[in-house]
């Protein structure tokens, strides 16, 4: 687990709040370029990179327990950080409507990167892509504009997890401004649960206020659209921040990427919640901040 510590990615200017990079800063020379597999963790909104690095931890550590065949995972996997945070406190949730644009930047500095990757002796990068809340908004976006490149041959993108993704389900639909990216991959894992407050309540007002729908509903509230996902899984009791502490998403993460989990989490198992979890947005205050023009 050492060395999957030191394999980060940011887009961040600033530990707290900031601007978006215009190149992706590395943590280490050896990672990811000349892998043959990158397994990227991306965190979501009002994360500071202290509060996303803690929550990467507790992933990692469930990962850490599942036995030998974790170990690759954790040797491939990387950490993400880009600035879905605005450094206001207690406040800071009330900016969400402004975070997409930082969503949307940090998703074309990560692609101008990641479409520069190669393996060993020049052969395919698979990279696949874990996300939680807004972060699944950073992967879609880097996805299609993947789709539109074309990628070149050394990349590929068999596959990822969206956790409580804080998307809204028919920009993912047929037609919808992320369809060709989330159709980009082969196999998909979603996790949600219908017990998250923030996406049942939050999100559709933040949608609102940001102009993108009108009270629209997440993809990570339902697990929808359910054709278009490989594999759906409701994490019955889950809040909204209770994804990267919990072990069983750590469990079917491991099994997508191939490792053989000999044992089961009980559904009944206790998330440790990773992340205070964002109050419910306050409608009036909401709707009636000014969004930065894009």
């Amino acid at each position: 687990m050492a060395g999957a510590a030191s394999n980060e990615l940011s887009v961040r200017e600033e530990p707290v709040g900031g601007a978006v990079r215009p190149t992706v800063k590395l943590s280490s020379q050896s990672f990811p370029q000349g892998r043959r597999r990158v397994v990227l963790l991306v965190h979501g909104y009002n994360n500071t990179e202290k509060v996303a690095r803690d929550a990467y931890g507790h992933f990692t550590g469930d990962l850490d327990v599942l036995g030998a065949g974790a170990a690759s995972v954790l040797a491939d996997l990387g950490k993400v950080y880009w600035p879905g945070d605005t450094g206001l406190g207690p406040l800071s949730f009330l900016s969400y409507p402004a975070e997409i644009t930082p969503a949307k930047d940090s998703a074309a500095v990560l692609a101008a990167y990641l479409a520069t990757l190669v393996g060993p002796g020049g052969s395919p990068t698979e990279i696949y892509l874990v996300g939680h809340s807004l972060g699944n908004r950073v992967i879609l976006e880097l996805l299609t504009r993947f789709a539109a490149m074309p990628l070149p041959g050394t990349v590929q993108v068999p596959g990822g997890c969206l956790m409580a993704a804080a998307v809204q389900v028919d920009m993912v639909e047929p037609g919808g401004a992320l369809r060709s990216g989330a159709t980009l991959w082969t196999r998909t894992l979603t996790l949600y649960s219908r017990d998250d407050r923030v996406l049942h309540w939050a999100f559709p007002i933040g949608q609102t206020a940001a102009g993108e729908g009108f009270f629209p509903t997440a993809v990570g509230r339902f697990g929808q659209p359910g054709d278009l996902w490989t594999t759906r899984q409701e994490l019955c009791g889950n809040g909204h921040s209770d994804y990267w502490g919990d072990p069983r998403a750590a469990v079917l993460v491991a099994r997508l990427l191939g490792v053989a989990v000999a044992v089961d989490i009980p559904a009944s198992a206790i998330s440790r919640s990773a992340i205070p979890e964002t109050p419910a947005l306050p409608e009036r205050a909401l709707l009636e901040r000014q969004i930065p023009e894009a």
